[in-house]
């Protein structure tokens, strides 16, 4: 049986600080990994930001979210001849450090700096080899507004958009060197993702949340577009679309402490890139992902969720790699 009871202010600040947290993790922040580190922004944490504040005007939050993706190489045997020179993603780690101040109870800003390593094989003398690479990825700024946002008692309906820039901060060193050396053939040495820390170009993403509560069941669904421009090396991302759907149920909602889970399917669609003019149709991604999720608040101040993504459904235009689990984890504190 759900309690009755007046929401008062306290109560107000922990069921949006819920919705909000729920967006950052739902957004599966690295939203096409196709890309690497040219993945999606984690643009839900600026939401995450009003959220853990209660949406109150010149507030700051400060967070950290980790993505661990792992992913999985064809057998040797089957690898192509062509396929040995190239660079085999095995896993990528994004750790993503957050700062976000809201303006007004409508207007946030937030600032993201990820830490990305990735772990791949390649062949040297037909011996397998594995390296790391590890740096700062690409740095974003990013903006959201919330034109609506109602609730009574029982219920919750919440909408906002965001939208932003990506610069080119992160390393394009593999890429640039598989470019440089490897002339006209590059096209056929370029595949998969994780490909390298940064873009090296200019991205514009954009999007939209909304969430629906009624008594202790729960609706959020997020969808972004990210808009993508040639970048070091004459080389250009595909533009990408990542969307979730996640239907939970609050276990507890209270003045203290929220407890939810959440049961999220996500997308990602990207085609392919392009170097020189080349169309590179083996870094095309269209994949779904289910998995669980949890999140735990404590007051309107620290957040913290706990998610895994499984993969259902996976197109990766016969390249060499294909994704296999991800691993989520964020905490925030708001001030």
């Amino acid at each position: 049986m759900l309690h009755r009871r007046r929401v008062t202010g306290g109560m107000k600040k922990g069921l949006l600080a819920l919705v909000l947290n729920i967006a950052l993790g739902v957004s599966r922040l690295y939203a096409c990994d196709p890309c690497g580190m040219n993945n999606s922004v984690q643009v839900p944490g600026v939401m995450n930001s009003l959220r853990s504040t209660g949406l109150r005007p010149k507030a700051w939050t400060l967070g950290v979210s980790e993505q661990f993706s792992t992913f999985r190489i064809r057998e040797e045997n089957e690898l192509r001849t062509t396929e040995t020179d190239l660079e085999l993603i095995r896993n990528l780690s994004v750790t993503q450090f957050t700062a976000a101040y809201s303006v007004s109870s409508q207007v946030a800003f937030q600032i993201n700096a990820p830490l990305v390593v990735r772990n791949y094989e390649h062949f040297e003398r037909f011996a397998k080899v594995r390296d790391t690479e590890a740096g700062l990825g690409d740095v974003s700024l990013l903006g959201t507004y919330s034109p609506y946002s109602w609730s009574d008692v029982e219920s919750r309906v919440f909408v906002a958009g965001f939208g932003g820039v990506k610069a080119p901060t992160g390393d394009t060193g593999s890429l640039t060197r598989i470019v440089n050396e490897d002339g006209d053939s590059a096209s056929t040495q370029i595949q998969g993702r994780g490909l390298t820390l940064g873009t090296g170009s200019v991205d514009v993403p954009l999007g939209l949340v909304a969430y629906g509560r009624r008594g202790r069941l729960q609706l959020f669904s997020s969808a972004q577009y990210t808009i993508r421009t040639e970048g070091a090396a004459d080389y250009r991302f595909a533009d990408d679309l990542s969307w979730s759907a996640a239907p939970g149920w609050l276990f507890i909602l209270g003045e203290e402490e929220s407890i939810a889970t959440s049961l999220v399917v996500s997308g990602e669609s990207k085609g392919g890139d392009h170097v020189n003019g080349q169309f590179l149709p083996k870094t095309a991604a269209n994949n779904v992902y289910m998995g669980p999720e949890v999140f735990y608040s404590v007051t309107d101040r620290l957040s913290i969720l706990l998610g895994v993504d499984l993969p259902l459904s996976v197109d990766v235009g016969g390249a060499a790699v294909k994704p296999e689990t991800r691993s989520r984890a964020m905490v925030s504190f708001a001030f």
